[in-house]
């Protein structure tokens, strides 16, 4: 029998108005819990505003602040997104002891895969992390992942957990990215671009091969197309930020790169309709990546040009060419780069039938699919 539960916690060690993919889906599935009237309130120990676009945020300090507002809050159901792992991991055991129902979304495996892949070294420290990945699993009352290659994954790693589990697929809020010719004039002005081909980047800066994408767009920048990066900035990816810039002072590209950091999701939609090229960039050993810039840069018309492994889940993404490419090398990657800006127009063509095609993609879908995987009953 499905209960009607009126208060829910959202955990996310990054919380808007940043706009990590977390924080996206996190901040998209409460509004979708508000509009059937439940009491939803986001809970993070990062800094940053009380309310956003209308939803509560509960901003503790550290470990210390999080189990203070566990042990003061009525217990409910709590959805725990993760990665990162270990607090994701700590807030769930927190949340478990204390009797709360704990359901946690995973939208990417982080210790044992990168261990897997030699991205991290074994050690003491890594064993730790790895433990605690490993209880993430342990102490939750149901569990979703964004793909089902992802979930085929973390069974490699752990077993199939005996609770419930569900695919809640990435994608869209469609109600935020749109294609609209009179934005895009608008967000071009405002970045200094007139006709030129652009690129465009969003997300994190780390942990997105973007040395090597630079590298890669060098050729095509050097020949007028110019890259516009949405980044999200902060302490930890400041010196990352100096390393890409020094980076196209090298390549000769400095003058062809237009950067803006931390903007709003909404502002990221509308300088997105700026852009023509969406970079995509997948770490060649993990085929299960399908993110959702991907399905941002559809909703906005833009063709999304992406490198992953061979086997990847974005190898069955797009249906022909005239929706998105996959390559599996930088060169590949870069002769792509060069052929789309001498194609600009018929790229810029195709627009409309892209951001079509994204609607298919539709973040309800996981956000229904969430929502029942956290209000059933509590028997489990």
């Amino acid at each position: 029998m499905t209960e009607q539960v009126q208060d829910i916690l959202i955990y996310a060690h990054y919380a808007p108005p940043y706009p990590s993919a977390s924080a996206t889906r996190m901040l998209s599935l409460a509004r979708h819990l508000a509009h059937k009237g439940h009491q939803v309130k986001l809970l993070t120990s990062q800094p940053g505003p009380l309310l956003h676009e209308g939803q509560q945020i509960i901003r503790s300090t550290g470990r210390v602040g999080l189990m203070r507002v566990l042990w003061q809050h009525k217990r409910c159901p709590i959805l725990i997104s993760s990665p990162p792992g270990t607090p994701a991991a700590e807030v769930a055991m927190m949340a478990r002891l204390l009797g709360y129902r704990v359901i946690v979304d995973i939208r990417d495996p982080y210790v044992s895969e990168a261990l897997a892949n030699g991205d991290i070294k074994p050690g003491i420290a890594t064993g730790v992390r790895r433990w605690l990945e490993h209880t993430l699993f342990q102490v939750a009352h149901g569990i979703s992942y964004v793909s089902e290659p992802l979930k085929k994954a973390m069974d490699r790693h752990f077993g199939r957990p005996r609770v419930p589990q569900v695919i809640a697929p990435n994608g869209i809020d469609t109600d935020i990215f749109y294609i609209n010719l009179r934005d895009r004039q608008n967000a071009r002005q405002e970045l200094g671009l007139t006709t030129e081909p652009v690129f465009v980047y969003v997300g994190i800066l780390g942990g997105k091969a973007l040395d090597e994408t630079f590298d890669a767009l060098a050729s095509a920048l050097r020949q007028g197309a110019k890259l516009l990066v949405i980044g999200v900035l902060d302490q930890y990816s400041e010196p990352i930020k100096v390393r890409l810039q020094k980076l196209t002072a090298t390549l000769g590209v400095e003058s062809q790169v237009v950067w803006r950091f931390n903007a709003s999701l909404r502002e990221v939609a509308y300088f997105l309709n700026a852009g023509d090229i969406g970079v995509n960039p997948l770490p060649g050993t993990r085929s299960y990546c399908l993110p959702v810039k991907t399905f941002e840069y559809l909703s906005c018309g833009i063709y999304p040009l992406s490198i992953a492994s061979g086997d990847s889940a974005l190898s069955t993404m797009f249906p022909d060419e005239s929706k998105g490419v996959l390559c599996t090398n930088w060169r590949e990657y870069s002769l792509w780069a060069e052929k789309l800006t001498t194609r600009i127009d018929d790229v810029r063509a195709g627009a409309a039938d892209r951001a079509e095609f994204a609607k298919q993609f539709d973040r309800e879908k996981a956000n229904k699919v969430l929502a029942d995987l956290l209000i059933q009953s509590r028997s489990v």
